[in-house]
């Protein structure tokens, strides 16, 4: 029944403002992804509440958002296998690797470094099913993902090896390591064709 009346409200959407069948995919895309997002961090915050890393989980979250939107990565095709993957990165970003894999502070601008010359030649890594973007578009998205890990990695040599440097500089590993995944995986696809 809500599917019914969302589907109406869309149809009303594009009568009124005139938008393309194109914009109007970008915008049911975008309107299933900020839900998504919305629910499985919910989720997500109430399972780290519980395991007393809420502060870190929030950090974490803030930090890999803003450079997935402009990198893109890994992309499941159900929510749950969504949630799965979500939970388990931020478990290596937040809790695990932070507490039981130390890198060493004179490796860290090296390793950083890495993953923003392969941020930068990778991203962006879309989902199948979002539209396709402008040559244009994709470019902005890369240097915003290139730029922001670069200004995340000084502030992980900046705090050194604080908690806060310790998970955003996993996150920013992680993130890398999964945006060459998602290129491995994505070889000779394309984004969903619009008709």
């Amino acid at each position: 029944m809500a599917v019914i009346h969302t589907e109406q409200f869309l149809e009303q959407i594009q009568s009124s403002y005139h938008f393309t069948d194109l914009e109007m995919k970008r915008l049911k895309y975008t309107l299933k992804a900020v839900s998504s997002e919305l629910v499985k961090t919910l989720v997500l915050s109430v399972l780290f509440f519980k395991l007393g890393h809420l502060p870190e989980f929030i950090i974490g979250v803030f930090i890999l958002i803003t450079i997935r939107c402009n990198s893109g990565g890994l992309h499941m095709e159900h929510f749950v296998t969504c949630l799965l993957f979500t939970l388990i990165f931020m478990l290596l970003s937040v809790i695990l690797l932070p507490a039981f894999v130390p890198v060493p502070y004179p490796a860290r601008p090296f390793l950083l470094a890495l993953c923003i010359l392969a941020t930068f030649l990778a991203a962006p890594v879309p989902a199948k099913k979002r539209p396709p973007a402008e040559p244009e578009a994709r470019r902005r998205y890369r240097n915003r993902a290139t730029v922001l890990l670069f200004l995340y990695s000084v502030a992980v040599l900046i705090l050194k090896t604080t908690p806060i440097a310790d998970i955003c500089f996993w996150i920013i590993v992680l993130q890398t390591l999964q945006l060459l995944c998602a290129i491995a995986a994505r070889k000779g696809e394309n984004n969903e064709k619009i008709q």
